[in-house]
């Protein structure tokens, strides 16, 4: 195991701007499951290819849970990258929480960290990544010029690090010609969306519209991220999903060791409430303010945790923490390409979320 000065003085490079500022707290060892990986691969890809056919009630469900303009974008392409996050019920099987199709976090620096924590050189998710462009092209990276922007100049380092015609900055340094798009005095041929595109406003959008330019992640696999779509897909590793409503109300108050209760389209664990640790009056409360807004209810799983050490604040810290397995899956046209590395997230709390003071780690691949 690497001392914590070592492990994040190899980690510096995966920090171009910030130089290491902004430490998350960091497994210090890759994970074993025992995982029948090529199955749960195909049980993840079923759900998509599901959800690809559903894109008439996807296209919907965006038009009112984002803005009526948000699907001018989509194109019905199916390009980019979708993490699942997964969590092993009481029987050891995997079952599938949500699916992250706007913009995986992190995706290229978790190659760095990989190759780190194993000791051995990857770059798996770079690799996949670049099947997504043409050498041709001239990509542009949007990014928010806000928050943590370290891992969208990797990504900018990677690209061109690799001899791919890239640039980065910020959606007003566009220029609007006719049917095409300019950065710099060049033609933009692709838009890497660094940033959810359901942000954009509605002039925005109406500038990128209807432009010889193609997007990655496409807008219309990134509108699949809405939570109450898994409702409609047919698959083992679906957990019972249901539309808070009037019909379920009664189920929901009566059981509340059952379900976790959470807002259709929102992320990073806001206002996502587990019912066995809510009161009878804060449950029957949550569920009458709720009925009819865009909220579901969840298959609750009952999850263990498990002892794991972390390089946290200075330190090597050991403690008993909540996890959940996220494969990386890449599609190109609505296919599948390629599996990247399998994110594993660490957290004191049962809602697993990084931005909420939790830790990530990676499971070993055989």
């Amino acid at each position: 195991m690497k001392s914590y000065e070592q492990f994040w003085e190899e980690l510096v490079p995966a920090y171009p701007i910030t130089k290491w500022e902004i430490k998350i707290p960091i497994a210090t060892e890759l994970e074993t499951f025992d995982v029948d990986f090529d199955n749960v691969v195909k049980n993840l890809d079923d759900v998509m290819q599901q959800l690809f056919k559903k894109n008439e009630e996807a296209k919907r469900v965006s038009t009112s849970s984002f803005e009526k303009w948000f699907t001018d974008l989509y194109k019905g392409n199916f390009t980019g990258i979708v993490r699942f996050d997964c969590m092993f019920n009481t029987d050891w099987k995997l079952k599938l929480v949500e699916v992250n199709t706007k913009w995986p976090d992190w995706l290229l620096m978790h190659d760095n960290t990989y190759s780190i924590l194993s000791g051995t050189f990857c770059n798996k998710n770079l690799d996949l990544f670049l099947q997504l462009f043409d050498k041709e092209e001239n990509i542009f990276i949007m990014y928010e010029n806000e928050g943590f922007i370290d891992s969208h100049f990797l990504e900018y380092q990677k690209i061109v690090g690799r001899w791919y015609k890239a640039s980065i900055w910020i959606f007003e340094n566009l220029e609007f010609r006719d049917d095409s798009i300019f950065f710099d005095g060049n033609i933009v041929d692709v838009i890497r969306f660094s940033v959810s595109p359901w942000r954009l406003t509605e002039n925005q959008i109406s500038l990128l519209k209807n432009k010889k330019v193609r997007f990655v992640n496409t807008p219309d696999i990134a509108g699949m991220w809405d939570k109450s779509l898994l409702k409609w897909i047919e698959n083992p590793m679906i957990m019972e999903t249901f539309l808070l409503d009037e019909k379920i109300k009664d189920d929901l108050i009566q059981n509340k060791n059952n379900y976790v209760i959470k807002p259709t389209n929102l992320d990073e664990g806001n206002w996502v409430f587990i019912g066995i640790e809510l009161s009878q009056e804060e449950r029957e409360r949550l569920i009458k303010e709720n009925i009819g807004k865009k909220y579901l209810a969840q298959e609750y799983i009952t999850i263990s945790p498990k002892k794991t050490s972390l390089y946290l604040d200075g330190w090597i810290v050991e403690g008993d923490f909540y996890y959940d397995f996220c494969p990386h899956l890449f599609y190109k046209n609505g296919k599948l390409i390629g599996t990247g590395h399998v994110l594993v997230r660490y957290s004191k709390n049962k809602i697993v979320n990084v931005l909420r003071g939790g830790g990530i780690g990676y499971w070993k691949r055989g």
